[in-house]
C-alpha cells in the first residue's frame, strides 16, 4: 500500500521561447543550453540510476509548451550538440592550463568526466531527444509529466479576455498531446497565478487538477479542513493542492536554504569573465559580452577570497541535506496523520526545475538522495500527483486570487514598469479580431496564424519578470517591442494587396512554434 504520507516533489520546467535562426550564435539561446546541461540531462541521469538501483518513488515534472517546442526543434538541437563539443574543447584547454595546479586540476578533471558523460547521455542515451527520454521514464513510473499553460502568461492579467485564455489552454492541450501522445490531466498555472473562476476555464479543456500558492488555498471560501495537506475540490469539480511553506524555505531561502551552504559551488564565478577573449574563442562571446562557459572553480565561501570548489565534498553534503529534508517532512506527517482520515495526506513541494542543477549545481544529486532516504521512511513516499488527485471530502471550496510571486499577488507582472504592455496587448487583439471578421483566404489564414503566435509570445510572463528583476531587462523589452511591431506589420500586410510575403516567411521561420495553431483558429 505504501507509506501513508505522500511527498509530492514537483519541478516546473519552463523557459521563454528563444530562437534566432538569423544569428549563428545568440546570447539568450544559451539559457536553453545551460538548462539542458545542468538540469534536464542530469535529471535523466539521476532517474536512470535510481531505476537501475530499484529505488521506489516518483517525481513530478511540468514542462511548458515553449520548452516542449524548443526541445524538439532541429535547429536548436543541432546547436546544442555543437555547444557540448565547444565546451569539451574549452575544458581540454583548461586541463592543459592547470596541469601543474594541485587545487584546480581535480576540479577540471571532474568537469571533463562530467562533460563526456553528458555527451554520452545526449547522443547515445537520449539520441538527442529529451522528450522521448522523459516518456520512457514516465512509463517506468519514476516520473509523472504535467504541462503548463501556453506561453506562460500571468493569467490574472487577462481575465477580462477569456478568449485569449481559451486559446492558451487549447495550445496547452494540443502541444502536450503532440509531445506525449495523450491528453494532459494536470496543469501548472504560470506563476501559480489564479483568479476566481479560472477553474471553470480549465474544466472546459479537460484538466482535472492544478496547484496554487499557499494563501490561494488557505483563504478559500470556506477554508479547507486540512489546509494545504490534502487536495481540495473547486466549484468546477477540479482538485487543487497548495504549496507547503516550510519545505520551500529549506530549499528556496537565500539566507537559510541548502543551496547557500559554503561547500556548494559558487554560481557567479564563471571563467568567461576571467579569461582573455582570444583564449576563450569567439563562440563564448556575443558581441562584446562574454557568454558563460559553465566552468566555475570556486565554492560559496564568503567574501572576495573564494576557496576552490571540492566536488566530492559537495556531493556528499547533498546526502546530509536530503536526510534533513526527509526528516523534517516525516516530523510533519507524524503530527498530521493522526488527525486525518484516509491516506491522502500530502505535502506539495514545487520548485522551478532550473533551481536543481543550474542555480544549485548539486541539486540533481540532492534529488537522487531524496529518493534513497524516502525509500526507507515509514512515514512518507515520493509520490506522483496522480496518486492524490482526489479530495478527502466532497466539500466545495472557492480558491482566491493569488500567485507565488513576490508579495503573493500580481505586483511582479502588473506594475508601472510594464504598464504599457497590457494596452498594447488589447490593441493587438482588436486588430486580430478585425481580421478574423474578414472573408477567409489561404493568405489571410497564414497571417492570422502568425499573429496568434506573436500575440501569445508577447503574453509570456517572463518579460515582465525580467524587467521587474533587472535581469536581461533590455532583451525582455526588445521582445515585447518586437512582437508588438510584428503584429502591426502583419495587420498592414493583411489589408494590403502585396503579393510579396517575404516578411511573413521570415516570421514563420523565426517564431515557428505551434505549427498546427491554424487548426485551432
Amino acid at each position: 500500500m505504501g507509506a501513508p504520507g505522500k511527498l509530492l516533489f514537483l519541478l516546473h520546467a519552463h523557459l521563454p521561447f528563444v530562437r534566432h535562426p538569423d544569428h549563428e550564435r545568440f546570447l539568450e539561446e544559451n539559457w536553453l543550453f545551460e538548462a539542458i546541461s545542468e538540469t534536464y540531462l542530469p535529471l535523466v541521469q539521476v532517474l536512470s540510476r535510481l531505476l537501475e538501483k530499484g529505488v521506489p518513488g516518483t517525481i513530478n515534472l511540468s514542462v511548458s509548451p515553449p520548452l516542449l517546442e524548443m526541445l524538439s526543434d532541429p535547429l536548436l538541437i543541432e546547436r546544442y550538440s555543437k555547444h557540448l563539443i565547444k565546451q569539451l574543447d574549452l575544458i581540454e584547454k583548461e586541463l592543459i592550463r592547470f596541469e601543474g595546479d594541485p587545487e584546480k586540476l581535480p576540479v577540471i578533471r571532474f568537469y571533463h568526466s562530467r562533460q563526456k558523460a553528458l555527451i554520452h547521455t545526449w547522443e547515445q542515451g537520449c539520441h538527442r531527444d529529451l522528450l522521448s527520454a522523459f516518456k520512457l521514464l514516465e512509463e517506468s513510473k519514476i516520473l509523472t509529466i504535467l504541462t503548463c499553460v501556453g506561453t506562460h502568461p500571468f493569467l490574472p492579467a487577462y481575465q477580462s479576455d477569456p478568449d485569449s485564455i481559451r486559446l492558451q489552454l487549447q495550445v496547452t492541450s494540443r502541444c502536450y498531446e503532440e509531445a506525449f501522445g495523450k491528453k494532459p490531466k494536470g496543469v501548472w498555472l504560470p506563476e501559480c497565478g489564479y483568479f476566481d473562476g479560472l477553474d471553470s476555464l480549465l474544466a472546459e479543456y479537460g484538466f482535472e487538477y492544478f496547484f496554487l500558492e499557499t494563501h490561494g488555498v488557505l483563504l478559500a471560501n470556506p477554508p479547507p479542513k486540512f489546509g494545504v495537506f490534502a487536495p481540495m475540490k473547486t466549484p468546477s469539480g477540479l482538485y487543487c493542492i497548495g504549496r507547503e511553506q516550510s519545505s520551500s524555505v529549506e530549499v528556496w531561502s537565500r539566507k537559510s536554504g541548502y543551496p547557500g551552504h559554503p561547500e556548494y559551488r559558487e554560481f557567479f564565478r564563471d571563467i568567461a569573465f576571467e579569461r582573455e577573449r582570444k583564449y576563450l574563442g569567439e563562440y563564448f562571446f556575443a558581441g562584446e559580452t562574454p557568454i558563460e562557459t559553465g566552468l566555475k572553480y570556486y565554492r560559496i565561501t564568503g567574501g572576495e577570497q573564494k576557496m576552490i570548489y571540492r566536488p566530492w565534498n559537495a556531493m556528499h553534503l547533498t546526502e546530509d541535506h536530503a536526510r534533513l529534508f526527509i526528516s523534517n517532512r516525516e516530523a510533519t506527517f507524524s503530527d498530521l496523520l493522526p488527525h486525518m482520515e484516509g491516506s491522502n495526506a500530502c505535502i506539495l513541494c514545487p520548485y522551478d526545475a532550473e533551481l536543481f542543477g543550474h542555480w544549485w549545481f548539486e541539486g540533481p544529486l540532492f534529488i537522487e538522495a531524496l529518493f534513497e532516504k524516502a525509500a526507507s521512511s515509514p512515514w512518507l513516499e515520493m509520490a506522483s500527483v496522480e496518486s492524490v488527485s482526489a479530495s478527502i471530502d466532497d466539500s466545495i471550496h472557492r480558491p482566491v486570487f493569488s500567485s507565488w510571486g513576490e508579495g503573493g499577488f500580481s505586483s511582479v507582472w502588473m506594475n508601472d514598469e510594464v504598464q504599457d504592455a497590457y494596452p498594447r496587448f488589447f490593441k493587438m487583439k482588436s486588430l486580430y479580431n478585425h481580421l478574423r471578421s474578414l472573408k477567409k483566404t489561404k493568405r489571410l489564414h497564414r497571417i492570422l496564424s502568425q499573429m496568434a503566435r506573436e500575440i501569445m509570445l508577447f503574453q509570456s510572463s517572463d518579460w515582465a519578470f525580467m524587467i521587474h528583476n533587472r535581469s536581461a531587462e533590455g532583451y525582455a523589452k526588445s521582445r515585447l517591442d518586437e512582437h508588438y511591431k510584428n503584429v502591426l506589420s502583419l495587420y498592414d500586410l493583411a489589408l494590403s494587396k502585396k503579393s510579396d510575403l517575404e516578411e511573413l516567411d521570415r516570421l514563420e521561420k523565426k517564431h515557428n512554434l505551434f505549427p498546427w495553431i491554424g487548426e485551432l483558429l
